[in-house]
């Protein structure tokens, strides 16, 4: 009988994968899902706060940016000074995270995932606090692009670790339940929005909810930095067996994996290979589809959402909620209709999501999503005139935007980067793709009270259906399902036969060839080294 590890060397690593994809929703899975998922809570919390916040800045109470309304800025077109300051604090955010997107993923391809995960919510944690004591608004808007960084970073490294524990079956519903701790964060801003300027003066109200998002970050950052690297990693691109086996025996439990003293020969007889970090390049240009697909679709939703959440204290204004009031009530009616967006639509939307990504699928939910934000956008530029003063209509009307968009596009953008880029390139991809995004949106939310002036209310709504249908249009045509299958599988370069899949033929140990037809496995063109 051979040795263990002889039978590892063989057989381990398919095993291992096989042990990930057919594993079960155990109490592990939902623990990771909630220390990535507080994460995303944070993230979500401090975005999106400044829109409640954002009239006490703008009055003397805060940074008095409303005293610049006289002045007309460079730009023209009778746009006043105040609508730049206005846009660049509440985008500075969304231009860090670009950034922060893409050198954070890169950097967790090329050192590993756990050699940087919970450095993202440190970064937040300081500037996030720096944010809440800025004596200008210069200060301000530096904190928040910096904090943004660490934000940023936290959509390819949460997204990809949980991805890389999951299995095949319950991938989906687990990736987008991290993702759905976004939607509690939008609506737990609204709620300490109101008890804010319920409780504290309002010249301090702003900085206490700023700072109040620092507390889920320092409850999470520690165990994040506890975990081990993820079995996909540690295999496929470390070559280290042990590691994999490690990490598969902590999310699986020791039933399922070697005992304490195979696991000693393995760590023996197994080696953490150097990562060859010269094939980024060659390998994302074989995924060029998927990286426009995912990073132009995600980069036309977050234009859409982020342009109108963070700016919906304007939006409720322009329909007559809220104009011409007292400064406390004004704040208040906008904590009270975003957390009714939040509750009846955005936050239901998620858990929508949850329930049906890994039944229905990815593409299918996606282009649903954006067709039904195109056929909401268009409806509310249109009757835009009529809806003044119409609150519950418009309400109904725009939330079913934020419901479908939750349901769709907002949850499988975030899903879809981490199953059709292999591994070694996984977190850069994704990196990529939100990073795009988050230019759009950062573009779009800067301009979104810009373009109200220069194309009118009902005009940014038609240009927000437009765009929205072109998303529709571009996930048809690039985007490969992923429901129900292996990261191996769906991982599979574009041209890998047709619908992207293939039979392979594998060498045993002896050399013989031998077709894998027990189980029809769908296994990637190549070896499994993913350095």
């Amino acid at each position: 009988m051979p040795a263990f590890s002889q039978v590892l060397k063989a057989s381990s690593d398919d095993s291992i994968l096989k042990s990930l994809d057919e594993s079960g929703l155990n109490r592990r899975h939902l623990k990771m899902m909630l220390v990535a998922g507080m994460g995303f809570f944070t993230d979500a919390y401090l975005l999106f706060i400044l829109e409640v916040a954002m009239p006490i800045l703008a009055s003397p109470l805060g940074f008095n940016i409303g005293s610049l309304t006289n002045h007309e800025s460079f730009l023209g077109y009778g746009v006043k000074e105040y609508k730049l300051v206005e846009g660049a604090i509440t985008s500075a955010a969304l231009f860090g995270a670009f950034v922060g997107a893409a050198v954070l993923g890169n950097i967790s391809d090329r050192l590993g995932r756990r050699a940087v995960y919970g450095l993202e919510l440190g970064i937040m944690i300081v500037f996030t606090a720096l944010s809440a004591i800025s004596m200008n608004f210069y200060i301000l808007i530096a904190s928040r692009f910096l904090m943004g960084i660490g934000v940023g970073g936290d959509y390819p490294i949460s997204s990809t670790i949980m991805s890389e524990y999951s299995s095949a079956k319950h991938r989906g519903k687990l990736v987008a339940l991290v993702f759905s701790m976004q939607g509690l964060g939008l609506l737990a801003g609204a709620l300490v929005g109101l008890l804010s300027i319920t409780i504290f003066p309002l010249q301090y109200s702003w900085r206490i909810m700023l700072a109040v998002g620092i507390i889920p970050a320092l409850y999470v950052v520690k165990l994040r930095r506890q975990m081990l690297e993820t079995p996909r990693y540690a295999l496929q691109v470390e070559h280290d067996q042990f590691g994999a086996t490690s990490a598969t025996e902590r999310i699986l439990g020791a039933r399922d994996t070697p005992s304490g003293a195979q696991l000693a020969k393995i760590k023996k007889e197994s080696h953490k290979e150097k990562v060859n970090s010269t094939k980024y390049a060659s390998t994302l240009n074989k995924y060029i589809i998927f990286v426009i697909g995912t990073s132009i679709t995600w980069f036309i939703f977050d234009m859409a959402f982020y342009g109108t959440t963070l700016n919906n204290s304007f939006i409720l204004e322009n329909i007559g909620y809220s104009t011409k009031v007292a400064i406390h009530t004004a704040v208040f009616n906008i904590a009270v209709g975003d957390s009714i967006l939040a509750g009846l639509f955005a936050v239901p939307g998620y858990f929508i999501a949850v329930a049906l990504v890994d039944g229905v699928g990815r593409k299918t939910l996606q282009w649903i999503g954006f067709l039904v934000m195109a056929l909401s956008y268009f409806i509310t530029g249109y009757f835009y005139t009529y809806l003044e003063g119409q609150l519950s209509i418009f309400i109904v009307i725009f939330g079913l935007s934020y419901m479908f968009g939750n349901i769709g596009p907002n949850t499988t953008t975030f899903i879809l980067p981490t199953e059709l880029f292999p591994t070694n390139i996984r977190s850069t991809a994704h990196g990529i793709a939100s990073s795009i995004a988050k230019l759009g949106a950062g573009i779009f939310t800067f301009l979104f009270l810009i373009l109200g002036q220069v194309l009118g209310n009902s005009g940014e709504f038609y240009l927000l259906s437009f765009i929205s249908l072109i998303g529709a249009v571009i996930t048809a045509f690039t985007i490969r399902e992923t429901r129900g299958l292996s990261l191996e599988v769906t991982s599979l370069p574009p041209d890998a036969g047709i619908m992207g899949f293939r039979k392979k033929w594998l060498s045993n140990q002896t050399g013989n060839s031998e077709k894998i037809n027990k189980e029809e496995e769908l296994l990637p063109e190549g070896p499994v080294d993913q350095r």
